[in-house]
């Protein structure tokens, strides 16, 4: 799952998908904003396939978070 999230982060973030690690600072290290945020769920909603609906109270700090709450999200839809 990481890799193909990091995929939809480097393609989305327009950084390089070898310097991603999980547990990389998504504002801070990558310099995503909120509305980078949103297009960021959005983009991994349309990868998985998923009914991904962001919400304004989750946050996310690194990349490691993002991949533990879609895999969460995954889980409990089937």
């Amino acid at each position: 799952m990481f890799d193909q999230v990091a995929a939809v982060i480097a393609e989305t973030l327009h950084v390089s998908r070898d310097s991603i690690t999980r547990d990389m600072l998504l504002v801070e290290d990558l310099g995503a904003d909120s509305f980078d945020m949103y297009r960021l769920w959005l983009a991994l909603a349309d990868a998985f396939d998923a009914d991904l609906r962001p919400d304004p109270e989750e946050r996310f700090r690194t990349v490691g978070d993002l991949c533990d709450r879609l895999k969460k999200h995954l889980s409990d839809t089937f």
